[in-house]
């Protein structure tokens, strides 16, 4: 049957930290269900979602995992997961909400409001700054068959002109279309 728990993860950023955590988590029997993995201020940090053999405890997989990363000063927290917390299959639609311009306090407080309040789960969000004043963000968007597409994009469009931002609401085909230039190929990128 197995036990599952979500695990997070900072260390120090260096090249093998990911090798030596997924070493650790298949010598403990740890079968990753979802992972998610940035670099934050120069600190590698990661969050899993995994199951494990019902004998292998919380302070063991902690033990373990701390005993690899010694040499990233790595910190480790671990709590079990419920099955009421298991993934359900969504069926809602995906959506990309992207967010470019002057960086100002409140901007991820007011758009997180805005899908809050129609019910918008924020699946991801990665923000980072592009200039001293300016940042970039994007949210991956579970959107409910039930939320009005059209009073999202209008509320959007509001903030976006009365803060001087660049929004986009875009489904995942437009999303992944418009990050890479159709020309791109695996080749491309090794040849540089």
């Amino acid at each position: 049957m197995g036990v599952s728990y979500f695990i997070t993860i900072t260390s120090q950023n260096h090249s093998g930290v990911l090798t030596a955590i997924t070493t650790a988590l298949g010598e403990l029997g740890g079968d990753m269900h979802h992972a998610s993995q940035s670099i934050v201020h120069g600190l590698f940090t990661m969050t899993i979602a995994a199951k494990f053999p019902d004998h292998r405890s919380i302070q063991v997989i902690q033990e373990h995992l701390l005993q690899v990363g010694r040499n990233y000063k790595m910190a480790v927290l671990i709590r079990e997961l419920h099955e009421d917390e298991a993934d359900i299959i969504s069926t809602d639609s995906t959506y990309y909400l992207t967010v470019n311009g002057q960086d100002a306090p409140g901007v991820v407080r007011v758009v997180s409001g805005m899908l809050a309040q129609m019910l918008i789960t924020i699946e991801s969000l990665s923000a980072r700054p592009e200039s001293v004043n300016t940042f970039s963000m994007v949210m991956r968007l579970a959107i409910p068959q039930s939320a009005d597409l059209q009073e999202l994009v209008d509320e959007l469009d509001m903030f976006s002109t009365l803060n001087s931002l660049n929004v986009n609401l875009l489904t995942e085909e437009d999303y992944f279309r418009t990050e890479l230039p159709a020309d791109v190929t695996l080749h491309n990128v090794l040849k540089g």
